[in-house]
């Protein structure tokens, strides 16, 4: 069985023509377990399986294992199935960029004709993401400045997570399509009314933000319910930053009484380069 890290070297070998240096935007050539640029600039394939673009130190202290380990169960359960599978309808053939991909598992999911790329600033995410079974190029990287080359994926896909639509643009080939999906007004109100958080809430200018980029954008919202497995009450607890403003107190009492159901509303904006 092939190492992490020989895995990650044979899915370069095929796709290195996708990537660019973040600190001059030059291309690689690839090296023994490393990328190095026309101006020797060097990155390490570490022995996990990913590469450590960022200038920065990565994320440790606030999306950790802690949250993405109950994430990843619920994922897997099929809480997010009808958002999955509404993806899925408007992926492009080739390459797919997930954007903010925490601990992979929406992207090990989805179907596709063509090669994945995942990244994220979270250091567990990625370190789990390497476990996950499937073919994919993992990194560490900067959302300002994405390590990917000029017009090199078909679906940028934005998950829950920050855009940078100069970037997306970028990256993305004409025709390309860039796929947001954002939390709606009752998106996980269960949480919220067990944390003492606002259940009604407002996005609406994030969708304004989207369409003033792609004025011809299509939008479809999603609204369900799913039935928790009792096995999985307290993971729901623990599977979203909501948790960080509740106090020790107000956690105690929701293991005590855990939601049973999880309501799922979001928006799920398409838009075409």
């Amino acid at each position: 069985m092939l190492k992490k890290i020989e895995k990650a070297y044979l899915y370069l070998e095929k796709n290195i023509d996708n990537l660019r240096c973040p600190l001059c935007h030059h291309s690689f050539t690839l090296e023994p377990y490393a990328l190095r640029c026309d101006k020797n600039h060097t990155f390490n394939l570490n022995k996990k399986g990913y590469v450590n673009f960022l200038q920065t130190k990565p994320d440790t202290a606030h999306y950790t294992k802690r949250m993405f380990e109950p994430r990843r169960r619920l994922i897997a359960a099929g809480m997010y199935t009808p958002v999955l599978e509404e993806i899925e309808k408007h992926l492009q053939a080739g390459n797919l960029l997930d954007v903010g991909t925490g601990e992979g598992k929406f992207l090990e999911l989805l179907s596709l004709e063509g090669n994945k790329f995942g990244f994220d600033i979270a250091r567990d995410g990625i370190e789990m993401a390497t476990d996950l079974p499937f073919s994919v190029f993992l990194s560490l990287a900067d959302l300002t400045n994405l390590p990917f080359a000029d017009a090199s994926m078909s679906t940028v896909l934005n998950i829950f997570s920050p855009s940078n639509y100069e970037e997306f643009k970028r990256v993305l080939k004409n025709e390309g399509k860039i796929i947001k999906i954002i939390p709606d007004r009752f998106y996980l109100q269960e949480l919220r009314a067990v944390y003492g958080l606002p259940i009604d809430y407002d996005n609406s200018d994030v969708i304004q933000r989207f369409k003033q980029e792609y004025p011809d954008a299509l939008q479809k919202e999603l609204h369900y319910c799913f039935e928790l497995p009792e096995e999985l009450y307290l993971d729901f607890l623990e599977m979203s930053p909501l948790e960080w403003a509740a106090s020790s107190e107000v956690k105690e009492k929701a293991r005590e009484k855990p939601p049973t159901q999880a309501t799922i509303h979001v928006q799920v904006l398409i838009g075409t380069k």
